[in-house]
């Protein structure tokens, strides 16, 4: 009898240790869109407290009263405000710190909340601290109430027993994500969600990914899948028509370039995920009324890439290159040139090399003599989109790509809107000056059949 009362004891005493070690993570809203876990522990280096001596603006944090040995989680939450989360050791002392550095401003719900700086508001509990913003001054009360919330919160309120953080914790690395892909720039979002049922949101599509970086360089290794079962499916079976990237293109992007989207793929494989997509079809709005896109992507067989010089918003500012299987609808241009829209216009600017203009489109396309597809908004982008770049980007960028079965490469500089923008102030004290973002596909297995 003693030793049953014994080991119900000791069993009892590690779940409240168990608890007590997640407890600070009720703060971060189950709603979440977005999970970033960064495991110190695995960590390399000291990128997990420079980013809390960023943040705080201390140099030194081992009497600050934050626990520097439990993982800290950055998160996105449903209003789209991001934060950070860290374990608090000591609550008096990280208090006393606070009183040095920050501004006080008023207390809600019993919790203390002071105004950095840099425009983020800091609140904390004796279990957690919470770091969210940035915001202008006008708005940290308003976000200040929305943080006592989330200090308040216990575990059903919670990001612990929720499906996001079941499968961060999965992922065994020192720096991991995961995220609906709504919570992405918009301008990225597109090729996360091919192969998706027709209809599909951004946000039923999650990413799952490891992080690393190297040579300035944020490496992201990843997977798309999706909560509900029929996207997923979609999503699993779309994974498997990419095949490793020979390289023909990685240096065809240009290191000034915003954006590069790498594959490997039988074109009549691909046009039936695009056709489903939302995004690649408002893309193609301008010229698919007059040019034959499903067509010519039929067509291809092999390496294929599309590079865009900057993440506009509006209009067609890319270029594609892929090798060919053949050039059948070349046949069609004439028919094309006769039917096209009032207002629009198709010519020649070469040997099977055309041009489409309307609709506030202009768009240069063509057949090279190896049987390469070429094409962008201007004559030499359509050259240049089979060459190397007079400045391509690193070997070590291009060493990444090839081999890979998707990849994608993101200009750090390129990031727009103020989404972006925030996310890439609040990584940088982790990871530094970042000059590039690669994503690769995962995909566990593969039958391209």
């Amino acid at each position: 009898m003693k030793k049953i009362v014994y080991f119900i004891l000791t069993w009892f005493t590690l779940l409240c240790v168990s608890c007590s070690d997640t407890d600070y993570l009720n703060t971060i809203p189950s709603e979440s869109k977005l999970l970033m876990g960064i495991n110190p522990t695995k960590l390399s280096g000291t990128g997990n407290q420079v980013l809390l001596k960023t943040m705080l603006q201390v140099s030194n944090l081992n009497n600050t009263g934050i626990d520097l040995s439990s993982n800290i989680y950055i998160f996105e939450d449903a209003q789209s405000n991001l934060g950070l989360c860290a374990k608090v050791s000591d609550g008096d002392k990280l208090g006393q710190t606070l009183n040095k550095v920050a501004k006080k401003i008023p207390s809600k719900k019993g919790f203390e909340f002071y105004a950095l700086s840099n425009n983020w508001v800091v609140g904390y509990s004796d279990k957690a601290t919470l770091i969210m913003g940035p915001v202008l001054q006008e708005a940290m009360l308003d976000l200040s109430t929305t943080m006592a919330k989330y200090l308040a919160a216990d575990e059903k309120d919670g990001i612990v027993s929720t499906p996001i953080f079941s499968k961060l914790d999965s992922i065994d690395a020192p720096m991991s994500l995961v995220c609906e892909a709504d919570a992405l720039p918009e301008q990225l979002v597109t090729p996360f969600t091919l192969g998706t049922p027709r209809g599909t949101d951004a946000s039923e599509i999650m990413i799952a990914a490891e992080m690393a970086v190297e040579k300035g360089c944020l490496i992201i290794k990843g997977k798309t899948f999706s909560l509900k079962p029929k996207i997923n499916e979609a999503l699993q079976h779309a994974a498997k028509i990419y095949r490793p990237i020979e390289g023909k293109y990685v240096a065809s992007m240009a290191n000034s370039d915003a954006f590069g989207l790498f594959m490997n793929v039988e074109g009549a494989k691909l046009i039936e995920l695009m056709r489903q997509n939302k995004g690649i079809r408002m893309m193609l709005a301008g010229i698919n009324s007059a040019i034959d896109m499903d067509n010519i992507i039929k067509s291809i067989d092999g390496d294929m890439v599309l590079i865009s010089p900057a993440l506009a918003t509006q209009g067609l500012r890319m270029s594609m290159a892929a090798k060919l299987k053949h050039a059948d609808w070349l046949a069609d241009v004439d028919y094309w040139k006769q039917s096209v829209p009032a207002g629009g216009h198709i010519g020649d600017w070469g040997r099977d090399c055309y041009y489409y203009t309307g609709n506030n489109t202009t768009y240069f396309f063509g057949v090279t003599n190896d049987w390469q597809y070429m094409s962008g908004d201007s004559k030499n982008a359509a050259l240049r989109s089979v060459m190397p770049a007079t400045n391509p980007i690193s070997s070590f960028l291009q060493n990444k790509i090839k081999g890979e079965r998707l990849a994608m490469v993101i200009n750090f500089s390129a990031l727009q809107g103020s989404k972006a923008q925030t996310f890439a102030s609040l990584l940088r004290p982790v990871f530094g000056d970042l000059n590039a973002i690669v994503y690769t596909l995962k995909v566990d297995s593969v039958n391209n059949d």
